[in-house]
């Protein structure tokens, strides 16, 4: 937790965070708790990991309830909405983590179910998880916060992938609706959109050697951790973010920006920056 005499940014809130089992999730959970925020750690098909979480938390201080649902269910969210409300109050913080449905197929090898899958995974959750929270804060007369985890292929595509990058694409338009239609309510909505995210003593290069070969010509020429990503959460969803909404904060080490340089870079252009041969 944070020093003794430090404030705390998210004292007395109640946070809900999804696919907190593992990974990033994770990391926000503990992130969000050392600012102050009581945590509802959710899990999917891993409660376990989720139990994991929530006892991390506790076990530097905080207080954290882990639960189990299917947020690509309606009434799986209510449920888990209503559990947490029971718990702590109500919820003032969302987090919509949890996503997958990123299977190698080009569009026109992918089913209707594999596509159908991915947006359920990615929008469909965000949608469901966002408009339960909604009518709570809203009822509340509170406020909030929602920050959707999208991704860097929200925002450029890759060939291969036919459905999840137009899923994730779809979570920041649902972000931006959102913050409009909320924000009469007080309720800020943005999200977060990560780069590629590795344990930096993992030895993850070993292991994915075409990840790192494009990790080594971002501009940052590193991968991102999990702590820059929850960091970032936690910016969002405190007061210092309270005339930010409807944005999309890129955590990528600047690959968005310099994406359509990729082609020319396996070329061997631009040698001395990137330290090509």
């Amino acid at each position: 937790m944070h020093g003794e005499g430090q404030q705390r940014r998210l004292t007395g809130k109640v946070a809900l965070v999804t696919g907190a089992s593992r990974g990033i999730g994770r990391q926000i959970c503990i992130e969000l708790a050392a600012e102050g925020a009581r945590l509802a750690a959710v899990g999917g098909r891993d409660l376990v990991g989720a139990e994991a979480t929530a006892a991390e938390v506790e076990a530097v201080g905080g207080q954290a309830l882990a639960l189990q649902a299917d947020i690509r269910d309606e009434g799986s969210v209510e449920k888990m909405v209503a559990a947490t409300v029971k718990r702590f109050g109500g919820v003032d913080i969302l987090v919509n983590n949890a996503g997958g449905g990123g299977i190698g197929k080009s569009l026109h090898e992918l089913s209707a179910d594999e596509w159908d899958n991915a947006f359920a995974l990615n929008t469909r959750s965000a949608f469901l998880c966002s408009a339960a929270v909604a009518r709570d804060m809203i009822a509340r007369q509170a406020g909030g916060v929602i920050i959707n985890i999208a991704g860097a292929s929200a925002h450029r595509n890759y060939a291969g992938y036919g459905a999840y990058g137009p899923s994730k694409a779809a979570v920041i338009s649902l972000t931006e609706q959102a913050s409009i239609e909320w924000a009469p309510y007080g309720i800020r909505v943005n999200g977060v959109s990560p780069g590629p995210i590795r344990d930096p003593d993992s030895n993850w290069q070993e292991r994915e050697p075409v990840l790192a070969e494009e990790v080594r010509r971002l501009p940052l020429r590193r991968a991102g951790t999990r702590k820059e990503v929850a960091r970032t959460v936690a910016f969002l969803a405190g007061p210092d973010a309270g005339y930010i909404t409807g944005q999309v904060i890129v955590v990528d080490g600047g690959g968005l920006n310099t994406w359509y340089l990729t082609g020319s870079l396996r070329q061997g252009r631009n040698k001395a920056y990137w330290g090509g041969e």
